[in-house]
């Protein structure tokens, strides 16, 4: 899944790309080793390590013996009173975590093609982040040409696809030279990568197959907005599928007492596909208010500032107290030269405040924080919500304009977005 954003614990740069895992990572890791070692990998044992739902009997056989049994047995018991053949419990975990650990491997592959595609097109990743439901690649902008969107798309389910191919060639070139533990795993890698590639592929809006429909519809009205509205409509109907389908089994499966987490995890999934569905459309309606808008229509001309040898002490009595201010733009000679904040004030001793000037407790303001009058204002609202700055100096030539302010910004957009973007800004 291409675009979006999460946070989490970075572990590792692979082609120049940040690689992080979200804490809800841990979970769904673990819950698939589980699922590995309780249920599918039992199964595939019973059939020499071929396809899982082979065993399924054996293994219903062997939970029946286990339930009707007047004493506490065991798994690898009941299955030697039946004479069927598994594995040792050991083996179940050991794969399980390999199967789980692969799994994620194989969605960071899917989420590097696509990255990788992304940069040839200049597209700046900001990193992939591993995820409960899957992995999310981190584009800092939109493509911007529908053959774009069209390569981006198709990169990851492509990559996934090959992956599928290249296990099954080898699960079916090797059958005879493996053991049959090799054999179960490679043939739920084969199984796992075609699944994700076919479920990526459905059309629906931020899914790749949606991406790939965007690129498409894109491409026939030359209208992204008008494209991104269809494809996030599927979006939300396939969302809505799942999620009806999911409960539909809930309570089937609550009528003849037979409760497992499949279908509970088919409504979450749909639901999260409905609410990224609709997320991406507002998202892309913010986007277009900012189309056109730089810091100039937005920033406040008249700012507050003070001078770098003025007392600490003064300061605060002067400025923090009269203005409610938490920082001030410090000038020497009409230039920026740095801000004083109230957390700088506080890492000096109070009984400094009388002899310590501004300039000895002010930080530097670094230039990437500074912002010219004629800049994107996508681009600086970004940098705030990265920096997480509620407001940034606007410099031209050295000397300080003004102050654009997050909180501005935001209403800015909201009364664009409310009134549908009729808003021309006014000659300064």
């Amino acid at each position: 899944m291409a675009s979006g954003g999460l946070s989490g614990w970075a572990i590792a740069r692979i082609f120049g790309i940040t690689i992080r895992i979200h804490a809800s990572w841990v979970l769904i890791f673990l819950l698939l080793a589980y699922s590995l070692a309780e249920d599918v990998l039992p199964q595939a044992s019973m059939v020499d390590g071929g396809p899982w739902w082979g065993g399924a009997r054996d293994y219903s056989r062997i939970l029946s013996y286990q339930m009707r049994s007047e004493e506490d047995v065991s798994f690898q018991e009941a299955a030697d009173e039946l004479g069927i053949t598994v594995w040792p419990t050991w083996q179940y975990w050991l794969l399980g975590v390999i199967g789980s650990v692969g799994f994620f491997v194989c969605v960071l592959a899917h989420e590097i093609s696509h990255s990788i595609v992304a940069n040839r097109a200049g597209i700046p990743v900001e990193g992939i982040t591993l995820f409960v439901f899957g992995g999310v690649s981190q584009l800092k902008k939109e493509t911007e040409t529908p053959g774009d969107e069209f390569r981006v798309a198709a990169a990851g389910p492509a990559m996934s696809v090959a992956l599928g191919l290249a296990c099954g060639a080898l699960y079916l070139g090797l059958d005879g030279a493996l053991p049959a533990q090799a054999r179960a795993i490679l043939f739920y890698f084969a199984f796992i990568n075609l699944a994700l590639a076919a479920f990526n592929l459905l059309p629906g809006f931020p899914l790749d197959g949606g991406r790939l429909l965007r690129a498409v519809l894109w491409n026939r009205y030359q209208d992204m907005a008008r494209a991104t509205v269809a494809a996030s409509r599927w979006g939300e109907a396939i969302g809505t599928g799942f999620a009806a389908f999911g409960l539909f089994l809930i309570c089937w499966a609550a009528v003849h007492q037979q409760l497992w987490l499949g279908p509970l995890w088919l409504v979450v999934i749909g639901l999260f596909l409905r609410h990224v569905a609709r997320a991406s459309y507002r998202q892309l309606a913010v986007r277009d208010a900012f189309a056109g808008l730089t810091p100039r229509e937005v920033m406040q001309p008249d700012v507050v500032t003070v001078e770098p040898d003025l007392a600490l002490d003064r300061l605060v009595d002067e400025y923090f107290y009269t203005h409610k201010f938490r920082s001030f733009p410090v000038l020497e000679g009409g230039r920026l030269i740095g801000v004083i904040s109230l957390k700088d004030v506080q890492g000096v001793s109070r009984a400094q405040w009388p002899a310590r000037r501004v300039r000895d407790a002010m930080h530097l303001v670094r230039e990437e924080n500074l912002v010219r009058p004629g800049d994107d204002l996508s681009d600086v609202f970004r940098k705030m919500a990265e920096e997480d700055k509620g407001h940034l100096p606007v410099v031209e030539d050295g000397r300080l304009v003004g102050i654009v302010t997050r909180h501005d910004i935001m209403t800015l957009i909201q009364l664009k977005t409310d009134l549908g973007g009729h808003w021309r800004p006014a000659s300064r």
